[in-house]
């Protein structure tokens, strides 16, 4: 998934070049029909927009480096109580554009509002994360075409990317793990209720499509007002951790009501529990910017998006073949009520996050360490200079180099040299080498045993 990968590269890129790209490449299918009514094209741009498909996960990051850590989880809210209004606006406005001016009249409209978006990224937005890595220039990049270069050098980008490797920023570390774990948990279940709830409702309640058009606008309202107002208070006064509990039990109540209804009025009744659970992302999501350091804001937000997309697959397909087994049971909507049982293990799951004291002393531990791992490095790191000064062949090259090496050797300098011969040639023959000529006798009346000082001095 694109999450991940983009995450990282606005750690380098800065936000706002990543933002213009994804929001360019998600909006480019449907922008495209404004041109042409062939759904072979719009198909093949609609596949292709799945490897942009991170504007929320840059938003987040965004809101992370500009909102200080107790407010961000009002501001995750607001930003998708905004998911929530187009839900609302959009269908209704993009119908009676469609009324008024025709078909292509909505796909036009839907490309300005693309290249308003862009413009007002690119010419308004300010830039959250400075960026590590500079963007070349134009004229950089004329040089390159002339001198026959690579137009950008990519290899200080993080691109060498494994679907993988972008879950490790949850393993090993005991409160990120978790939150993958509940994410996964959570949404497996999100996937599954909006992948079939429809196909449902029409089967078992016969709904029209103008009663699921206000039963979406009713589910796009109580988003609004869940991560648009109820955020901004239950997460100061309760805390991420049990907001999210109190999400996850309201949207396992949800789904509990959804399966056992005999009556429409039981699933616009669930409505009111969809308050509840719309406050588990925010919750989440301010859980782990809290969590983690201001380089590792996009990588983070992108891997629980990553994580949160595993689910839109394995949810649906999942949940899609139980609908089907118990489709002409008695209790047709039983596979919610499985729904509702994984809700209930990823409460259990929310538990096992360690509390902000027992998170510290972890990263102070770690801390230690990787400390005491450094300083163990540097004392290596010695121990070979050390080493490399006692090797007898650096102690030939240069002889005055260590003086204090070899102790015995510079008392034999002093002493005029023999001794110094004699240790050189018990060297050469345990190494097996021949040993060196002994050294020339004194002059005559010399002394013997005095230094050349000595000897110019007469003594």
């Amino acid at each position: 998934r694109a999450c991940p990968l983009f995450g990282s590269l606005s750690d380098k890129l800065g936000r706002k070049t990543c933002l213009m790209v994804t929001v360019a490449g998600t909006t480019a299918p449907v922008c495209l029909l404004a041109f042409t009514q062939d759904l072979r094209v719009y198909a093949v741009a609609q596949a292709l927009a799945g490897c942009f498909a991170s504007t929320f996960t840059l938003t987040f990051a965004y809101i992370a480096d500009m909102v200080r850590p107790e407010e961000r989880a009002p501001a995750y809210g607001l930003a998708l109580a905004t998911l929530g209004l187009s839900f609302t606006i959009g269908p209704v406005t993009g119908g009676i554009i469609a009324e008024q001016f025709g078909d292509q009249a909505v796909f036009t409209t839907a490309l300005m509002l693309a290249i308003a978006d862009i413009a007002f990224i690119i010419f308004v937005l300010p830039e959250s994360n400075t960026p590590s890595i500079a963007l070349p220039t134009a004229q950089t990049l004329l040089n390159n075409v002339r001198e026959r270069k690579p137009l950008v050098d990519l290899s200080s980008l993080p691109l060498a990317y494994n679907p993988l490797s972008a879950l490790e920023v949850f393993f090993g570390d005991p409160l990120l793990s978790q939150v993958a774990r509940v994410t996964f948990l959570y949404y497996t279940g999100v996937w599954a209720l909006v992948s079939t709830l429809m196909i449902y409702l029409v089967t078992r309640f016969h709904f029209s499509k103008l009663y699921i058009g206000y039963l979406l606008a009713s589910y796009g309202v109580a988003t609004m007002i869940s991560e648009g107002i109820l955020v901004r208070y239950m997460v100061p006064f309760f805390g991420e951790r049990t907001t999210m509990r109190i999400g996850l039990a309201g949207f396992a109540v949800q789904c509990v009501m959804i399966g056992l209804a005999e009556e429409p009025s039981t699933i616009w009744a669930s409505i009111f529990f969809a308050l509840f659970s719309n406050l588990v992302y925010p919750a989440l999501s301010s859980l782990v910017s809290r969590s983690t350091t201001a380089e590792q804001q996009g990588q983070a937000q992108g891997s629980i998006n990553g994580v949160k997309a595993l689910t839109e697959g394995f949810g649906p397909l999942m949940f899609g073949l139980l609908m089907n087994v118990f489709e002409t049971t008695a209790m047709p909507g039983f596979p919610y009520i499985i729904g509702a049982a994984i809700i209930v293990l990823a409460i259990g799951m929310t538990y096992r996050i360690p509390s902000e004291e027992e998170y510290f002393q972890y990263i102070e531990a770690k801390r230690a360490s990787v400390g005491n791992a450094e300083e163990a490095m540097g004392l290596l790191e010695y121990d070979d200079e050390v080493d490399g000064a006692l090797d007898p062949s650096a102690d030939d090259a240069f002889p005055n180099a260590f003086p204090d090496a070899f102790p015995d050797e510079e008392v034999a300098r002093q002493a005029g040299g023999g001794a110094t011969g004699g240790v050189r040639q018990g060297r050469a023959a345990s190494s097996g080498s021949p040993p060196p000529p002994p050294p020339p006798p004194p002059a005559a009346g010399g002394g013997g045993g005095g230094t050349p000082g000595e000897k110019k001095g007469g003594f």
